[in-house]
């Protein structure tokens, strides 16, 4: 998972690897930490760890679809 999106889009043609999970909203980590680990949850429960080699999976979209867990009712 990396926010460096250009530079590994151009490693991720060249080149085998485990998957590249880019997002390009730099702010993602620190508004929302849970909903980014859901997200890639998600898209290794959808997919699995074959699935993802060398694929460049756009966080972003992702974190669209995934349905945020509402806080706990006090």
């Amino acid at each position: 998972m990396t926010n460096n999106a250009s530079d590994f889009e151009s490693l991720h043609r060249g080149h085998d690897h485990a998957g590249i999970l880019p997002y390009y909203e730099q702010a993602l980590p620190d508004t929302d930490p849970e909903g980014l680990a859901r997200t890639v949850d998600e898209v290794f429960n959808q997919y699995g760890t074959d699935g993802v080699k060398n694929e460049l999976v756009d966080i972003g979209e992702w974190a669209s679809r995934v349905v945020p867990v509402p806080p706990p009712s006090r």
